[in-house]
């Protein structure tokens, strides 16, 4: 039994030396293997005292090659024995070996170290042809609200009186913006309705002239004073217009007798003349007068005529002016309606509050400005708002995608954030999903008001959909705000890490062909 365990130890003891560096080798030399050619085992002063091997006569001395049991090392002097190298003296002589020692190299590490190497490149090429590599790309961009910016405008004309906001103050909805002037549109007002009302009023009286009875029933009682003022009036022109026919009737009657008178005076003359008892001069003069008379009465005839028409219509002149003047005021009427509606609409909007909730910016007007009339989103293009509220709801991401990555970019494809004004080192990326991507490129003129002049080439925009609309710190959560701008690293596509060495050949042999 004590047989079989020191067996036993003596296996575990060879096992492990034979691990061990060079243990293979003495096994070997020791007869526990095939050996090339015979180790003879020497004894080595390992610590340099001096003496040969043979002058210490209490160690076993070493027989080479004569005895089939290894001879067994000497124990060397520890360490830290004060007997390690005694002093020399003269009476030492030097040593040499008695028999000529081989060393080998140890061939263990070499190979160790060679199919390490080996193992090393095939795991980097299997690899490099296996392994996914991930192909990703940043672009600029900058945060925006999901629904468009909102315009303040002014539905009418005015001057601006206050701007109750500053850039950048957050509002809400309802919140005052702007404030105008509102005098002059007050006054305006009220001059306006004065003369609509004193235009309404002639009107009816009119109706009632014209015999409308309707008319004459919602008569006030001082439109009554008037309608009675004007049947006088017209009673008053009858009577003038009587008179001057009687005028003109009592002045035809002298004309007719003095014709008679001259055209007797003629006759005379004209007898006289014959027996040379007047001139022929005289018989010219009294013909004259008869012309001349004749002509008033044909004169005073017409004027005559003229009045007994007057006469006749003074009533229908009358209904036809009323008539012209209520058509003349129905259109100062409608008029003085646009003013009434102007200066009321001003009124109303004296005052205009935020569309929505969110940021106030672009502020255009200052106390003083005159504006012009704009209606929101109706605006013409060169009509500049009065100011921009961006509205504070969902954000979202657009950037700009260059041409060789548009074909890579599909809806539904990840990316990360990295908000400019939170350092992603310190503060993370803000993830993102792909939304829609626009199947047109940006204009030259659209890419120069967006990118600037460095960019070149063709670039199209595409939106982005947060995943969150804030960003957290160490201590506190702060929400993202349109405007900000970023950078956005969005993933193309799966390649092998050995295709980015093909498609460097493959572009130089294009290249090459290209020459060629």
């Amino acid at each position: 039994m004590l047989h079989t365990s020191s067996g036993f130890s003596g296996l575990v003891d060879r096992c492990r030396n034979w691990l061990r560096p060079g243990g293979r080798n003495r096994l070997r030399g020791q007869g526990f293997g095939p050996s090339s050619e015979p180790i003879q085992a020497v004894k080595v002063d390992l610590v340099g005292t001096g003496r040969k091997p043979t002058d210490q006569p209490d160690e076993p001395t070493a027989t080479f090659g004569a005895s089939t049991q290894p001879p067994q090392p000497p124990v060397p002097a520890g360490a830290f024995r004060s007997d390690l190298a005694p002093a020399p003296s003269a009476s030492t002589a030097p040593w040499t070996f008695s028999q000529t020692v081989l060393l080998r190299k140890k061939r263990r590490g070499s190979r160790v170290l060679l199919w390490t190497g080996i193992g090393t490149v095939v795991l980097l090429g299997t690899w490099a042809v296996t392994a996914p590599l991930a192909e990703t790309i940043a672009v600029p961009g900058k945060l925006e609200p999901g629904t468009s910016t909102k315009r303040v405008d002014a539905p009418v004309p005015g001057v601006v009186e206050a701007v109750l906001v500053k850039e950048g103050q957050r509002v809400r909805k309802g919140d005052p913006l702007v404030r105008f002037d509102l005098r002059e549109p007050r006054s305006l007002l009220t001059a306006a309705e004065a003369n609509r009302e004193r235009l309404v009023n002639e009107n009816q009286i009119a109706a009632a002239t014209l015999g409308d009875s309707a008319a004459t029933a919602k008569l006030t009682p001082n439109q009554r004073l008037q309608l009675s003022s004007q049947a006088e009036e017209l009673a008053s022109r009858r009577e003038s217009a009587r008179q001057e026919l009687r005028k003109a009737e009592t002045r035809l009657q002298g004309y007719r007798a003095t014709l008679a008178t001259y055209a007797n005076i003629a006759n005379r003359y004209a007898q006289l003349e014959k027996v040379g008892a007047v001139s022929e001069v005289q018989l010219l003069e009294a013909r004259n007068q008869v012309q001349e008379y004749q002509n008033r009465i044909a004169e005073e005839q017409r004027e005559i005529l003229r009045l007994q028409s007057q006469l006749v219509n003074t009533g229908a002149v009358t209904n036809v002016e009323l008539r012209r003047k209520v058509e003349e005021n129905l259109r100062l009427i409608a008029d003085l309606d646009n003013q009434i509606k102007q200066a009321r609409l001003q009124i109303q909007y004296g005052q205009l509050t935020a569309p929505v909730d969110g940021l106030v910016f672009d502020v255009e007007v200052s106390p003083g400005s005159v504006v012009a009339q704009g209606t929101g989103s109706s605006a013409s293009a060169s009509t500049k708002a009065l100011m921009k509220v961006v509205p504070q709801d969902a954000l979202q991401a657009r950037v700009y995608l260059p041409n060789k990555a548009v074909g890579f970019v599909v809806p539904g494809q990840k990316a990360e954030l990295a908000i400019d004004a939170f350092e992603s080192g310190n503060f993370g990326t803000v993830p993102a999903t792909v939304e829609r991507v626009a199947s047109d490129a940006l204009t030259s003129e659209e890419q120069t008001r967006v990118l600037g002049t460095q960019a070149q080439g063709l670039y199209f925009p595409a939106v982005l959909k947060l995943d969150q609309q804030t960003i957290k710190l160490r201590n506190s959560t702060v929400p993202l705000q349109a405007g900000m701008s970023l950078q956005a690293d969005i993933k193309l596509r799966e390649r092998r890490f050995i295709d980015i060495f093909t498609s460097m050949f493959t572009d130089q042999r294009r290249l090459l062909e290209q020459i060629r």
